[in-house]
């Protein structure tokens, strides 16, 4: 499987001869295209394949897309010295979506991530699962198979800070809609998950009433979820001894204060004349950085000290979240209170 220039970069390798699954949703499918939402376990914001895939990789998915379409099975088929793995995700017969993988027939087929597909009736407020998704979130028996209030839906899922939207098309549900987001489902023995979900709303006849119908797919994944730019979330939880910025990954620095924050004025970062240039002690540039790489994989911790304006150094302790621009993480929100200076 190889990528187009203009998508995501070195997306498809993963080791020696290891090509990702991607997910690909066909919510629309056969009328309209398909998409692409997880790339090797990186969420993507609805991607199309024919922007992001070599016109034959986009051939291969279009024939695995029709064939288990018609047998509701898995596929592994061989051709021209490739080889094509796609696994349907289903609820009511109708496919939801496809897990895609394509390599060299010598490539080792990688390990397949957890992925099922749901349905939620916005409107008779219901929601059926897959049998995938029926052992993923460990439902009791007399839930599997059969629509359940969404109210129990909601009562097993902690939502992100987007629920507001989700709430919002639930209630307002408009066919072609799309929407994503980070959801952690707790199972009934207390561990739990985070789910990247995907779904789009189309309208279906049911006995003779057009209802509006959420199509949707859940893969788990193991990375931190993003922080979006909201302001309304954002000030909410800033208080008063707290300081919050969003700081850019690749040079380190300073992009803006977050709304309802005053900043600090003890420290250097306005870069105005007779102010100290903004800068890290040099002895703890390396926690810094360390914070920067672990973002990848949680939330990271640290105490730093920045210039301050008098040119002394100003002991912080800092905590950092990934922030999601432009559906990549390239930035973080930098919350952080100012030690005790004595």
């Amino acid at each position: 499987m190889t990528d187009r220039q203009d998508s995501p970069s070195g997306e498809e390798k993963s080791g020696k001869g290891g090509r990702k699954w991607l997910l690909i949703e066909t919510f629309t499918w056969p009328d309209g295209d398909v998409s692409i939402v997880n790339w090797g376990g990186r969420p993507r914001a609805f991607l199309p394949v024919t922007s992001a895939l070599t016109r034959s990789t986009v051939a291969r998915v279009s024939q695995a897309i029709a064939t288990v379409a018609e047998t509701r099975e898995p596929l592994s088929m061989c051709s021209q010295g490739y080889r094509v793995e796609a696994v349907p995700h289903l609820v009511r017969d109708r496919l939801h979506g496809i897990q895609f993988w394509c390599g060299r027939d010598d490539d080792p087929v990688p390990e397949k991530p957890l992925v099922a597909a749901w349905r939620v009736d916005f409107t008779t407020k219901t929601a059926l699962g897959s049998p995938e998704w029926a052992e993923m979130a460990d439902l009791p028996p007399e839930e599997r198979g059969q629509a359940v209030s969404l109210a129990t839906v909601f009562a097993q899922a902690t939502t992100d800070h987007r629920e507001s939207v989700a709430l919002q098309r639930i209630v307002a549900a408009r066919a072609g809609e799309t929407n994503q987001g980070f959801w952690t489902i707790k199972r009934r023995d207390g561990t739990q998950w985070q789910s990247h979900w995907s779904h789009g709303t189309i309208e279906e006849q049911i006995d003779g009433e057009t209802h509006r119908i959420g199509l949707g797919l859940s893969q788990k994944v193991q990375e931190p979820e993003p922080v979006v730019l909201e302001h309304r979330i954002l000030e909410a939880s800033t208080n008063p001894d707290e300081y919050q910025a969003i700081v850019a990954l690749d040079d380190l620095t300073l992009i803006r204060w977050v709304h309802g924050t005053t900043p600090p004025n003890m420290i250097a970062w306005r870069r105005i004349p007779h102010e100290p240039e903004p800068a890290v002690h040099p002895d703890d540039r390396p926690a810094m950085l360390a914070m920067a790489r672990g973002l990848t994989k949680s939330p990271t911790h640290g105490s730093l000290r920045l210039r301050g304006v008098d040119g002394q150094w100003v002991r912080i302790d800092a905590r950092a979240d990934p922030v999601a621009l432009d559906n990549t993480i390239s930035a973080a929100l930098v919350r952080f209170t100012i030690a005790d200076q004595t």
